[in-house]
């Protein structure tokens, strides 16, 4: 795995729903990135860094795979 993968979120709206999110936050995307982001500051708990071994990650690894 190329340790420069971004990893996404998918979130499962109602047509409804997105429209709602939209009227009051343009850019849900960018929102949500921040709420992640402010989360973290506010836990303390600092994002892993990339230099960690693959079988650090939880990812299955093997010479067969």
């Amino acid at each position: 795995m190329d340790k420069n993968t971004g990893r996404f979120v998918a979130v499962n709206l109602t047509d409804a729903e997105w429209h709602a999110l939209r009227t009051i936050t343009p850019d849900p995307s960018a929102w949500m990135k921040a709420q992640i982001r402010r989360l973290l500051d506010e836990s303390g708990v600092a994002p892993v860094n990339d230099e960690q071994e693959p079988s650090e990650w939880g990812v299955l690894t093997s010479p067969t795979l």
